[in-house]
């Protein structure tokens, strides 16, 4: 299979040819030679025009590449080509050259001046760069020659704008303004500019004259509102808003201002007062009153945590969104860490209004497995399966509650009907925690096969997954099988996590199965050193090595450990206490 490069070079290679081969049906094969030179040039001409047609349909396809082979085959034929040279900055721009597009475009203008596609291509190549000032020099150079002044103003109130020259773009929309007259959009636009020079007084000027023409907008008395309060006059601002509330009762836009400017006052109990009235009101989308009542919720925070329960208590017996209103909530109380006791029936709730909600119902499995809940774990991943059913997570709870509950067989049979159902947007992690999982099961099961066969594939999905490394190459070594590749495996668990205890027993007990006893009491004094509890079956293990490195009585000391912990297999630790020397059991 050919790499890129050598694909490359071979469409270069088909491209070239298909030019030659086209020229040679272009150019002619006989005439006098003044006629065969002219001929040769309108071939030419026709051949670079073709060609131009050709790369502009290949950059609409996307294959760029292509496209500028054949560019750079016109350049060959017509060096001067304006053209040629504008389709090729498409090129580097999709490369992310634009220096090298600009560069060529500055060419392309400075001898065609007064080409507008041109200008319009560099000016957009400067904008791409934050050049604002170079994109502004090339449309004032053309300003007063340009067909449209109307297009070319607009442009130039918006580059003024984004470079911060205020003054300019004000005088842009005074020019706008004698072709269009006035305009709504010209007036926001110009109300905007004031407001960033701080021109506070034209600005009421402005809005003023606008109630006056359209005394029924209430949007512009509410902006009258806003422009007083910038300038600190508060009371003034309060009745304007108050004023449009009495007019209109329950306008949105006046009642999120008053909040706003109650918030800025620091008067509590005016803007609680307000936001309350603001998020209860039925005129809000659902998704702004979520909105104000995440800032609300923020706020009031800082003052009364304990008022936001009741509130949301209280905003759910109205007439609103509950599901929006119980995510909210659910995100409050997660944000606050409250108990799982206060979220659970807001979950279920979520999940009543909502059977899909994953998010809900995963949160649902997680704190009923906490709360070693198996029959709330199978009821709520069985119910949700009836919705979702190629949801492989769904299936590994349901597998894990029966499972809990002792059906370990059954609990297979739905991890597998899981991976069946399982579709191209599942999650490689999760595929390899069923895997995993399954895997478990099955050695619980003693189906040792089934096992290793769950395992190479969850390593498949995840080779990297440290809990199958570790359990998969800890039973090869209880089987006695494969211990060099059980080895490789475990290797790359100590080497994630090189202290802990079970990674470096697990790979202790391998180099003990392959007879290297020094180098497996090397990590068992590892795990020695930790100074961390020590599980019964690692005591025991650390007793069996000490044991083949002739050191009996520190093997009698973590044996007699190992039996005070409840090593399970306590009859061969006796024995092997007893007659102080190791003895081969059924798990060592």
């Amino acid at each position: 299979m050919c790499n890129l490069y050598t694909r490359r070079i071979v469409y270069m290679k088909q491209t070239r040819q298909y030019i030659a081969l086209l020229l040679m049906l272009l150019l002619p094969f006989t005439g006098t030679a003044q006629n065969s030179n002219q001929s040769n040039i309108d071939a030419r001409k026709r051949a670079v025009d073709y060609f131009h047609l050709e790369a502009v349909s290949l950059q609409e396809q996307e294959r760029y590449d292509e496209a500028y082979e054949m560019l750079e085959y016109c350049l060959q034929l017509d060096p001067a080509s304006a053209t040629t040279k504008y389709l090729l900055t498409v090129y580097y721009t999709v490369l992310g050259k634009d220096s090298i597009a600009c560069s060529l475009l500055e060419e392309i203008v400075e001898k065609n001046p007064d080409n507008k596609d041109y200008n319009d291509a560099l000016v957009n190549q400067y904008a791409r760069q934050g050049n604002w000032k170079a994109a502004i020099a090339v449309y004032e150079r053309i300003v007063d020659t340009a067909d449209s002044k109307e297009e070319i103003y607009k442009a130039l109130y918006t580059l003024y704008y984004n470079d911060d020259n205020y003054e300019k773009a004000i005088e842009m929309l005074d020019r706008l303004e004698s072709i269009e007259g006035k305009t709504r959009e010209l007036t926001t636009r110009r109300l905007q500019l004031y407001m960033q020079l701080g021109r506070h007084e034209e600005m009421i000027a402005i809005i003023e004259q606008e109630i006056e023409e359209n005394p029924d907008d209430f949007r512009f008395k509410v902006l009258l509102g806003d422009v007083h309060g910038m300038m600190g006059e508060f009371r003034l601002a309060e009745e304007i808003y108050l004023k449009v509330l009495e007019e209109m009762p329950g306008e949105v836009l006046a009642q999120s201002a008053l909040a706003e400017l109650y918030a800025m006052q620091e008067n509590d109990e005016a803007f609680s007062r307000t936001m309350e009235t603001l998020i209860k009101n039925d005129r809000l989308e659902t998704q702004e009153r979520v909105q104000y009542l995440v800032d609300y919720v923020l706020y009031k925070e800082t003052t009364d945590s304990a008022y936001i329960h009741e509130f949301y208590k209280e905003l759910l017996q109205l007439p609103f969104d509950k599901l929006e209103l119980h995510q909210s909530y659910a995100d409050y109380l997660e944000y606050k860490h409250a108990d799982k006791s206060l979220l659970g029936p807001v979950y279920e709730k979520i999940v009543e209004l909502d059977a899909e909600n994953i998010s809900a119902i995963i949160k649902l499995l997680q704190y009923a497995i906490d709360n070693e809940d198996e029959d709330a774990v199978f009821k709520y991943a069985n119910e949700a399966l009836m919705f979702l059913p190629q949801h492989l997570e769904l299936h590994f709870y349901k597998g894990l509650s029966l499972y809990m509950l002792g059906n370990k067989k059954e609990s297979t049979e739905v991890y597998l009907e899981g991976l069946e159902k399982r579709d191209a947007e599942t999650e490689p992690a999760v595929v390899a925690g069923v895997f995993t999982i399954l895997g478990d099961t099955y050695h619980e099961l003693e189906m040792t096969e089934e096992a290793y066969t769950a395992y190479d594939s969850a390593l498949v999905y995840d080779p990297y997954k440290l809990d199958v490394l570790n359990n998969y190459s800890y039973y090869l070594s209880l089987d006695g099988k494969e211990l060099q590749k059980a080895l490789e495996m475990s290797h790359k668990t100590i080497t994630a996590e090189p202290e802990s205890q079970t990674y470096l027993d697990t790979y202790a007990w391998i180099l003990f199965k392959l007879k290297r006893y020094q180098e497996a009491k090397a990590y068992a004094e590892k795990i020695i050193s930790l100074e961390e509890e020590i599980s019964a079956v690692v005591l025991h293990h650390i007793g069996d090595i000490f044991a083949k490195c002739g050191n009996i009585e520190g093997a009698v000391t973590y044996w007699q450990k190992a039996l005070d912990a409840g090593d399970e297999e306590s009859d061969l630790l006796k024995k092997k206490i007893k007659k102080r020397r190791y003895y081969n059991g059924s798990k060592h």
